[in-house]
């Protein structure tokens, strides 16, 4: 659908350009760095591009729970949902994967120790496990992700198009069915895909409660990002009359959900190694205490749970829209920082971040915000086929 929609827009369309070339520019750098054997710059390049495949994957999540459970809540943000879960954007992050494949390939293990072949006859752990961690497995298996998280969104995105066009109600029963036994594929997918790009950093580590972890942290990040868009534009069509208390008080309420639920499934994880007392699984957190990243450590448990907890249990801080957008800001940055503490002691000794990691955040983010905002233009911001939205309007 083109931006002849007679809907008001945000007009996100104007910061393509600057997003565009940030990406260029930022991409351009750190391939300049990668290429020219910066392993600080290696090290940075996958850090910024899983955050911005988490933003996605969360985005898509939200959605199948949105459709999953028919919820009123979804219906303001589900356009921005689509963008951040784009066709467009899942290809992005999959073209800026080749880089992190070429390291997998080309048999160094300059950031998975299991993709040097050397490594892997000398030691008898990864040996056994190179039935699913080898270069061949890794990369047909990202490309599978990849294939479903994009099937998914497209499918679901254009079923609301459609239900815009035709306001058959068979669409929303389409989309339920599909997204209810989407949500366990989904786990399933993310579980194998964080296993494979993250969890692997450390190949003689596992959790089996990882995936659910990463999909928690991941929803939280997307209802930050959507919750803080809307808050920011309630005094502009088409929020206007939409991002009313009452909605920031659903959506507030479902980040305290989600932030209670990160606190369980890490306390659970650490709990579970900690009681086990296996070393080849308390290396994990061992690794995360000392050298300065124990300090990392207690602010993401401070910052992206204490903080969040009891600031979103006061109604008034749910109830005012620059309140809520202001502390969805602060949970994207949290979210930042505890990805930075998960994935850089499994490549680096020290905690201080480098210009590298800033380049590779901004680069990757600069492409994903260019396709975010071109999926944007691309329908109304307000799906127009649920009159549940005139509910919204007047709610209480």
């Amino acid at each position: 659908m083109s931006e002849t929609h007679d809907q008001p827009s945000l007009n996100l369309h104007k910061y393509q350009s600057v997003a565009g070339l940030l990406g260029i520019v930022g991409v351009a750098v750190m391939l300049a760095g990668l290429f020219s054997g910066q392993q600080q710059a290696w090290q940075a390049y996958l850090f910024g591009w899983v955050v911005w495949v988490s933003l996605s994957v969360g985005c898509l999540g939200l959605i199948l729970l949105k459709h999953c459970v028919n919820g009123r809540w979804g219906l303001p943000v589900l356009r921005l949902l689509e963008a951040g879960a784009s066709f467009t954007n899942f290809l992005i992050l999959l073209i800026l994967f080749l880089p992190i494949l070429y390291t997998v390939f080309e048999g160094k293990g300059v950031l998975y120790p299991w993709a040097n072949p050397e490594k892997i006859a000398s030691d008898h752990v990864l040996h056994a496990k190179a039935w699913w961690l080898n270069q061949i497995g890794f990369g047909i298996r990202t490309i599978i992700y990849f294939v479903i998280f994009m099937g998914m969104a497209a499918w679901l995105r254009a079923s609301t198009l459609r239900q815009d066009q035709n306001k058959d109600d068979k669409e929303r029963a389409f989309r339920t069915n599909l997204a209810s036994p989407g949500l366990l594929v989904f786990m399933l997918v993310v579980t194998a895909a964080f296993t494979d790009w993250v969890m692997s950093l450390e190949p003689y580590w596992s959790s089996t409660i990882y995936g659910a972890w990463w999909a928690v942290g991941m929803t939280l990040m997307a209802f930050a990002f959507v919750t803080a868009i809307a808050a920011l534009n309630k005094n502009q069509e088409p929020y206007k009359g939409i991002v009313t208390p009452s909605w920031t008080r659903d959506m507030g309420n479902l980040m305290l959900a989600f932030t209670m639920l990160w606190g369980y499934t890490s306390l659970s994880q650490y709990l579970i190694i900690w009681s086990g007392n296996l070393p080849e699984f308390i290396t994990y957190f061992v690794n995360r205490s000392k050298g300065g990243w124990n300090a990392i450590g207690m602010a993401t448990m401070l910052g992206q749970f204490f903080i969040p907890f009891f600031a979103l249990l006061s109604p008034r801080v749910k109830a005012q829209a620059p309140l809520i957008a202001k502390l969805c800001g602060w949970i994207l940055v949290i979210r930042l920082v505890d990805m930075y503490y998960v994935i850089m002691p499994a490549m680096r000794g020290t905690p201080m971040p480098s210009f590298w990691d800033f380049v590779a955040v901004v680069g990757v983010g600069g492409a994903w915000v260019y396709g975010f905002t071109k999926a944007v233009s691309r329908a109304p911001l307000m799906p127009s086929y649920d009159p549940r939205l005139t509910e919204a309007v007047h709610a209480h």
